[in-house]
């Protein structure tokens, strides 16, 4: 796509198809998903070039996995690989993830 037909992903999360996916899959406060999202690719340039589906699909794998994005929080992030964000899960995600499973007790 060009720069010019390119969604912007504010754009993206406005469309009626996204925001039902949205409610359906985060049932509770579907609008702190979308703004959360919105705000930390307002604050990376290097996400703004990136396609709104895969940072999508990125905060929806963290979300499912109930790990925040918040990139100061360090359990999960959104990484910008060229024009594709990808998911990435930090150290303390995993920590988080492994005292979830109740294997371990420290």
């Amino acid at each position: 796509m060009s720069e010019t037909t390119q969604l912007t992903t504010k754009q993206f999360f406005q469309q009626e198809g996204i925001k039902a996916h949205v409610q359906n899959i985060i049932k509770d406060k579907p609008d702190l998903f979308i703004t959360s999202v919105l705000s930390l690719v307002n604050s990376s340039p290097q996400l703004q070039k990136c396609e709104p589906a895969s940072i999508y699909q990125a905060a929806l794998l963290a979300t499912t996995l109930n790990l925040p994005i918040n990139q100061n929080l360090g359990f999960a992030y959104i990484i910008p690989y060229g024009n594709k964000a990808q998911f990435q899960i930090g150290f303390k995600g995993f920590i988080q993830l492994a005292q979830r499973s109740g294997q371990f007790l420290k």
